[in-house]
């Protein structure tokens, strides 16, 4: 393991960092390049604008592969899976070998992605994050994260926020019910920014890696 490697996930709304096993993240519009520890070689997952980096030298850029070891891409296509799904679903092969998985990836998008023990990709599901759901709106938006399980609300700002939460999270027991049926001893991933949130109010044992992109990085690297 060389210890003077950056990893980097450039998501769309936030930037997140690992260096010397030190986690790091910014919202984007207060990043600023120059804030990033010197690094001997810079490895990185981007979804979106990579202009937030361009300073940068010596920087691997990664994309999507049809096969990396034992995972083999559903996609037709493969480079045209996000990076950031194909980076968690590395790291969880990696985490978790020769189990079927979920891994729901919680942040600007909501993304669930099945692999089967053999390695095999099943394909994915893409939906609004929880922060795109609640701006649908223009007189409800609201920028808050915070998940509520209440039932009904006696005012109009509590009821798009008790309505938004049931939608996500309904959304997400559903599915992992439908694939818990399908699968057998699925082994349920939650990663992304409201990995934490969503926790308490996911069904049955699910398994939080807040920082699985930068994981399959590390993994993708030839660190581990």
């Amino acid at each position: 393991m060389h210890k003077d490697d950056l990893f980097i996930d450039l998501g769309n709304s936030a930037i997140k960092w690992r260096f010397k096993d030190e986690y790091f993240s910014s919202a984007l519009k207060y990043f600023n390049s120059n804030t990033l520890p010197k690094a001997r070689k810079i490895w990185v997952s981007s979804v979106g604008d990579k202009t937030p980096l361009s300073t940068l030298t010596n920087v691997t850029f990664v994309t999507s592969k049809a096969k990396f070891g034992s995972f083999i891409s559903a996609y037709k296509e493969p480079e045209t899976l996000g990076v950031d799904r194909w980076l968690a679903m590395v790291a969880g092969v990696h985490k978790y070998p020769d189990q079927n998985l979920l891994v729901i990836d919680a942040g600007s998008a909501l993304t669930f992605d099945v692999v089967l023990a053999d390695g095999k990709h099943q394909g994915g599901l893409i939906m609004p994050g929880l922060g795109v759901l609640r701006a649908g709106f223009d007189q409800f938006t609201t920028d808050s994260v915070e998940l509520k399980a209440e039932n009904l609300a006696d005012n109009t700002k509590e009821a798009w926020s008790f309505g938004t939460s049931k939608m996500f999270t309904n959304a997400i027991n559903g599915q992992i019910n439908t694939y818990q049926s399908m699968y057998k001893d699925l082994v349920v991933i939650l990663t992304g920014g409201d990995a934490k949130n969503i926790k308490p109010l996911i069904e049955g044992k699910t398994h939080v890696h807040q920082n699985l992109v930068l994981d399959g990085l590390i993994v993708y690297s030839g660190i581990i």
